[in-house]
């Protein structure tokens, strides 16, 4: 029995937490190392993570309301809200094109790590999860601000927002996991992802509602996982409609198998990495 619960620790579907959670103090200080190690150096340090997202927001406010006066369904006549709209998808999609971007080179980046045997290499993924995390709370933080600035106080139904993005979560570690074991034995998926990752942009809703895509192209853009998440986290912000409960059932139940696996298949080629690199 305890060698069933070992096994089911360390492969089951219940491992995608519970490394992460028995390292947790570990995954923390390496998230926030690299969180300011990317602000290291810079005259305004930790200020550029606010920085960042705000002047994106002007710079889209900016070229889709003033000089290519972009309309949106609902928000004809409203440059801020349509910027603010836009904002929502963009702040999701940096989310998940900062973490898949990294991936293919991540363990690459921590060979000194890959040479301790007794390092637990998943818990990488985790850290970059994270750093990225801090970065989405951030912009999380901004676009509430200009809401209540710009719509007023925002409905009960944002109080949700944890609750679409949390599968997301799940989805992009799956991704992280997969593509930073592809990365180690494959060199070529570093320069692949650079051109694969900002195209999913144009496949998802974020300069545009999903109601205007043709309905035989529509069920292809939900094969996004970005879709869900950004126009259930503009219905609810907008709109004041919470998640549909089977949408959301469904997409949480493939986000916990899509880490699983994506966890299993780093697990059985990790033994390698010490190998190649």
């Amino acid at each position: 029995m305890a060698v069933l619960t070992a096994v089911v620790r360390e492969s089951g579907p219940i491992a995608v937490f519970g490394s992460a959670i028995r390292h947790r103090h570990l995954i923390w200080r390496l998230a926030m190392r690299e969180f300011e190690a990317q602000f290291r150096g810079s005259m305004l340090g930790r200020l550029w993570a606010a920085l960042g997202p705000l002047l994106l927001l002007g710079m889209y406010t900016y070229v889709f309301g003033v000089v290519m006066r972009a309309h949106w369904p609902g928000a004809e006549g409203s440059t801020l809200r349509v910027a603010l709209l836009y904002f929502v998808g963009l702040m999701y999609f940096n989310f998940f094109l900062e973490c898949i971007n990294r991936a293919p080179s991540l363990m690459l980046e921590n060979v000194a790590y890959i040479k301790k045997v007794v390092f637990p290499l998943d818990i990488l993924a985790w850290t970059s999860l994270v750093s990225a995390a801090l970065r989405l709370a951030i912009s999380m933080a901004i676009l509430f601000v200009f809401f209540l600035l710009i719509e007023g106080v925002p409905p009960l139904s944002a109080l949700g927002l944890p609750l679409i993005t949390a599968p997301l979560v799940l989805v992009v570690l799956g991704f992280v996991w997969f593509l930073s074991a592809l990365g180690v034995y494959v060199r070529d998926i570093r320069s692949a992802m650079t051109v694969i990752a900002p195209a999913t942009m144009f496949m998802s809703p974020v300069f545009f509602p999903i109601s205007v895509v043709p309905e035989p192209v529509r069920a292809i853009l939900y094969g996004n996982p970005l879709t869900f998440v950004i126009e259930s986290a503009r219905a609810m912000l907008f709109e004041g409609h919470w998640p549909d409960s089977l949408g959301l059932a469904i997409y949480s139940l493939i986000a916990c198998v899509f880490a699983w696996l994506g966890r299993s298949w780093f697990m059985s080629v990790r033994s390698g990495f010490a190998d190649v690199v």
